[in-house]
């Protein structure tokens, strides 16, 4: 194999992460870590990686989404992982790998969000909040949210499972994500006059990230919005309703909530509440099915809905 045959098989970091989904800062820590994947050093010290690593690493991410540790898989062969996951076919056939030239590159938004993550792990301050206001001046709160929020703590989260972040890392990442969002919707808050929104989170469930994305979104209407935070027992939620006179509810609704309670509560909420309020629940422990509640798989759908809605 002659050298410009050899260099089309060797990829730089970058690549190796947009070809695997996995971010560069993991792939450096799995390397020193674990060994793996293994870098060669070009004669200008450069870290160049084999593409013939693309499908094994693949298989890892794979594997962590199933819910293996990265301690167990990083170093596996390809054959391993896949008797591992029960995949017949190579996983190279399973997704097109873009060609060197191929003038494919990572989304911008990818790329701001791995930024993000790295400077979580360095628990840089300044970084994720020059970057949060940045993104935010440019894309807009809507596009903030979608683009750049969600993916952002879906990557902290998956993190924080996987033990590629530690618990002090991510909630570093939420808090200053969080006293983001707040800074910026109590802004667009003010002097609004339109219909009422209340947010919260039910009995139990503490996380705050959803009701503030959330609000972000209802701050994009017209209309006012009455945050209570979040684990709000159903008695003071149906009574600030009540008070405020708001005409939605507005609900987050996490993973970590036992589904039967969940619906209880909401059950309990539905019962009491005057009909003429909407309820409205999202995130991923959002249950599907409760007469007289609507539930929104996505932020974008939210705004819809609340933007077509009368007072």
């Amino acid at each position: 194999m002659n050298e410009t045959q050899k260099s089309k098989n060797l990829l730089t970091i970058g690549e190796l992460s947009k070809l695997t989904g996995i971010t560069t800062f993991t792939l450096r820590m799995w390397e020193k870590r674990y060994g793996a994947p293994h870098s060669q050093r070009l004669p200008s010290g450069h870290r160049r990686y084999p593409r013939e690593e693309v499908p094994r690493l693949r298989a890892i991410a794979k594997a962590l989404d199933s819910g293996y540790r990265a301690s167990k898989v990083v170093c596996g062969t390809l054959e391993e992982l896949q008797k591992l996951l029960g995949v017949k076919l190579p996983l190279s056939d399973q997704m097109p790998v873009p060609s060197e030239d191929s003038g494919e590159s990572l989304p911008s938004a990818q790329v701001k969000v791995e930024q993000w993550i790295e400077a979580v792990h360095r628990f840089d301050e300044n970084i994720l909040t020059q970057g949060f206001f940045e993104e935010w001046s440019r894309q807009g709160p809507l596009k903030f949210i979608l683009n750049f929020a969600v993916p952002f703590v879906y990557q902290v989260g998956k993190g924080w499972e996987t033990g590629e972040l530690t618990v002090s890392q991510e909630h570093f990442a939420s808090e200053r994500l969080e006293h983001f969002l707040s800074g910026m919707w109590r802004r667009m808050n003010e002097r609004k006059a339109g219909l009422t929104v209340l947010l919260t989170t039910l009995p139990g469930d503490p996380h705050r990230l959803g009701i503030q994305m959330c609000s972000v979104v209802s701050s994009l209407t017209e209309a006012k919005i009455v945050y209570l935070g979040p684990n709000t027992p159903c008695e003071d939620i149906v009574s600030a309703v009540d008070q405020s006179e708001a005409g939605v509810l507005c609900i987050s609704i996490s993973p970590t909530m036992s589904p039967a309670k969940v619906e209880d509560y909401l059950v309990e909420i539905r019962g009491v509440l005057n009909k003429n309020v909407d309820i409205v629940i999202g995130g991923t422990g959002a249950p599907e099915g409760i007469p007289g509640i609507e539930r929104f798989d996505s932020f974008s759908e939210y705004f819809d809905w609340l933007t077509a809605r009368k007072p």
